[in-house]
């Protein structure tokens, strides 16, 4: 069964934020939903704070449908 996502330290709770924007230090803040760097399918971040592919595979997948060498990892953020 799975835990309740309301526990202190969530993922999704408002006030608790783990991303830094410009200036910040840690990570850079990357939209919640991005395309793949590799595959262009859809990734956000796990629990863990890892990114993982919308269909919860962390391993990427070729247009075929076969497992490729390269993990879930957002293509950088366009500038505007």
């Amino acid at each position: 069964m799975h835990e309740p996502t309301t526990r202190a330290g969530a993922a999704g709770q408002r006030g608790e934020r783990t991303e830094h924007g410009a200036g910040g230090g840690g990570r850079t803040a990357y939209p919640r939903v991005s395309p793949c760097l590799h595959c262009a399918r859809p990734v956000l971040r796990d629990n863990d704070a890892r990114w993982i592919h919308a269909d919860l595979s962390y391993v990427c997948r070729d247009p075929w449908g076969g497992l490729t060498a390269t993990t879930a990892e957002p293509a950088p953020t366009p500038r505007v």
